[in-house]
């Protein structure tokens, strides 16, 4: 007998495959890579923070990898330091936002303004250029999507969350993201705690095992950029508001 709830998960990813192929190019994020070659993006939140960004940037470092950075525009303001040192290490700087508070409530022309003032900033602290936006929460209307596009802005999502900003043990989350990776994947985790982040949870000690993992798969982790340039970028239909239902049911 059929079970019922995987008969309804089955309709509702039909469903949504439908949506993407018919909207997706208009209105997608990108969530995604198909790709061929043994590529995944590892993409960090929230920060940067003093206690973990450097020990993130010294993982990496030490495993000749590089992800991309999802920065708040107050903390670049405040640590503008970490911030050029992740570019000058070969990293990539996106826009989080101003702070941690979502946009997906202000009108078009409002948001546009807003993205537009924090990338602006964002490229002066850092020296490089800003190409991409993740919502806060991962929160999303499509006046939002539009005023990230109206700023020059990508919009980024994820296709695998970590969970690591529920905190809990640093090697089941990283067994977790090790055994859903799969080439093309954007993998949410973070180097901040904005939001419900939990600052006892050993952000780097978590990295460090993800890419032990990601090695012995034969998988490697780049920035975002490169990781488009592999393959085919995919989009979805990713409207949302974290309080009312999250696309992954997990704030970014």
């Amino acid at each position: 007998m059929t079970d019922p709830s995987s008969l309804t998960s089955a309709v509702r990813r039909a469903a949504h495959r439908a949506v993407d192929g018919l909207a997706g190019g208009r209105f997608g994020s990108i969530d995604g890579v198909r790709t061929d070659q043994p590529l995944v993006a590892l993409t960090f939140d929230d920060g940067p923070d003093p206690e973990w960004t450097p020990r993130v940037l010294e993982t990496l470092a030490r495993n000749a990898t590089h992800a991309t950075f999802f920065m708040l525009v107050q903390n670049a303001r405040r640590h503008p330091h970490l911030v050029r040192r992740a570019v000058a290490e070969g990293h990539e700087v996106a826009l989080h936002g101003p702070d941690h508070r979502s946009l997906a409530g202000a009108r078009r022309r409002a948001t546009r303004m807003v993205l537009g003032h924090a990338a602006h900033e964002l490229r002066a602290i850092s020296g490089a250029p800003v190409h991409y936006f993740r919502p806060p929460f991962g929160d999303l209307t499509p006046a939002s999507f539009l005023a990230i596009r109206d700023a020059g802005l990508a919009c980024v999502v994820w296709d695998l969350d970590s969970l690591d900003w529920r905190g809990g043990d640093e090697r089941l989350v990283a067994t977790e993201v090790v055994t859903r990776t799969v080439p093309g994947n954007i993998v949410l985790l973070h180097d901040g705690c904005a939001g419900e982040g939990r600052r006892d949870f050993d952000r780097a000690k978590a990295l460090q095992l993800v890419l032990d993992g990601f090695r012995r798969r034969s998988l490697h982790s780049t920035t975002l950029s490169a990781l488009f340039a592999s393959g085919n970028t995919h989009r979805t239909v990713w409207f949302s508001r974290s309080h009312v239902s999250s696309p992954k049911g997990v704030p970014a």
